[in-house]
């Protein structure tokens, strides 16, 4: 980034406006973490019953979610499959209460005897 004089206010190569600060993201809004730390088996029941309630999710999973949130990293092996899941904001209340409910069911039922 170039950095800009006193009273310049539009950039000499392409001509955008320039801002003293960016404007938050528009998802930052939009989104609201439900979890970040989840298993491949109850990532497969979280999203069923978001699907049955209709409540928009986006999960994001993988073995270099790190790297979205420090993309300066420098990996040499893959990090542990871990998945995080996202709500639309509007939902956060109905999607809270289903991750309770399935949370609180795991808790009474146990570990998974398949894992």
């Amino acid at each position: 980034m170039r950095p800009y004089r006193e009273g310049i206010t539009r950039c000499a190569d392409c001509d955008v406006a320039l801002v003293n600060e960016l404007a938050p993201v528009a998802y930052d809004e939009a989104l609201t973490p439900l979890t970040e730390r989840i298993d491949p088996f109850t990532l497969g029941e979280l999203t069923d019953r978001l699907e049955k309630a209709g409540v928009p999710y986006i999960v994001e999973a993988g073995t270099a979610l790190a790297l979205l949130d420090h993309p300066e990293l420098q990996m040499s092996q893959p990090d542990d499959w871990r998945a995080r899941v996202w709500i639309a904001t509007a939902f956060a209340g109905r999607a809270q209460r289903i991750w309770d409910d399935l949370v609180d069911r795991q808790r009474l039922e146990g570990p998974d005897p398949s894992s």
